[in-house]
């Protein structure tokens, strides 16, 4: 309940904040000139009004699942609750030993703690990723008998003037669509984002180009090195080669580290030490930045499709929908 009450006051004050689409509602008057909600929209590049469409969204298949939950619990003359115990909760089932310690083994790094003590919370874990398989398998069934008509319109997409800046292309240099990422190589969502990634450039070939764009984030302490060292790899022709490394190398990023990963890819090392150590290329690092910023990149990592921007590491369904449709035109 108190998460409810708290989503619903942060999309009042989205809501007070945005207006209506197309509002000419005066947000604040400096020395008798209006600053007009449409205007703090467009300051945004649009995000404001897609923040709300996305909260509305959210609530909207909250509500429909909600209705489709009690319609059904009323032919049945129960219970939603009663619903649940007899559709979901009766049918999930116990994870095995053998289930919970191959989980255990993928990611005790990160876990941290013994096996015996980490047990049960795994254990609980993979039980609840199973109930909210099964819930969503039910409405899914309830949606296919249901006559439901969604009237929400999205907000117009919004198009933010990226360049592929200056390091070098994958894919096609001609292509039809861009697609720039701005990215950190001390993030971990940005090193998730790799197999994305990939499978765009697998799937399209050449009817894309990727570009990848430096976004050191300040608290990540030994990524701006890492990034001016991937340009200077980049002057003996490695980048993509030396991109893949730090990658893999996300918690190993020292000056000391970066000079053995260029004596792997057999560069020549006086020639890659001197670029690091002069800070050759810290100037073009802090370009990719300022222009992030001006774009409206605030995390990482941030992908711009043509323009259009998406946040995070999503999945590679999010990039098909987009890429799809910027083909057609």
């Amino acid at each position: 309940m108190k998460n409810k009450i708290r989503f619903l006051a942060s999309l009042s004050v989205l809501l007070f904040l945005a207006g209506c689409p197309g509002s000419k509602k005066v947000a604040a008057v400096v020395n008798g000139q209006s600053i007009t909600v449409d205007e703090l929209d467009e300051s945004y590049g649009g995000r404001i009004a897609q923040q709300i469409y996305s909260m509305r969204k959210n609530a909207l298949d909250d509500l429909i699942d909600q209705k489709l939950l009690e319609t059904e619990a009323k032919k049945r003359n129960m219970t939603v609750d009663l619903l649940f115990k007899e559709e979901v909760d009766s049918k999930v089932t116990d994870p095995t030993d053998e289930e919970i310690k191959t989980i255990y083994e993928a990611n005790k790094d990160r876990i941290g703690q013994p096996f015996d003590q980490a047990k049960l919370q795994i254990a609980n874990s993979l039980k609840q990723n199973r109930k909210n398989i099964l819930k969503d398998q039910f409405l899914a069934k309830l949606k296919e008998t249901s006559k439901i008509e969604t009237t929400l319109k999205s907000p117009p997409v919004q198009r933010v003037t990226v360049s592929a800046g200056n390091t070098p292309i994958l894919g096609n240099e001609s292509a039809k669509v861009t697609l720039v990422e701005f990215s950190d190589y001390q993030c971990p969502f940005c090193g998730r984002a790799r197999a994305t990634v990939n499978q765009i450039l697998d799937t399209y070939k050449d009817k894309i180009k990727y570009s990848f764009r430096d976004f050191p984030l300040s608290f990540h302490q030994d990524s701006f090195t890492a990034h001016v060292a991937a340009r200077c790899a980049g002057d003996q022709g490695k980048y993509w080669d030396y991109n893949r490394i730090l990658f893999n190398s996300q918690q190993a990023l020292k000056p000391e580290k970066l000079k053995e990963y260029a004596k792997q890819l057999g560069l020549n090392v006086k020639d890659f030490n001197n670029c690091l150590d002069t800070n050759k290329y810290t100037a073009a690092v802090q370009k990719d930045m300022d222009e992030g910023a001006k774009a409206g990149v605030s995390g990482t990592p941030s992908f711009f499709i043509d323009g259009i921007m998406i946040s995070g590491a999503q999945p590679f369904s999010k990039f098909k929908e987009i890429i799809d449709e910027e083909l057609k035109k």
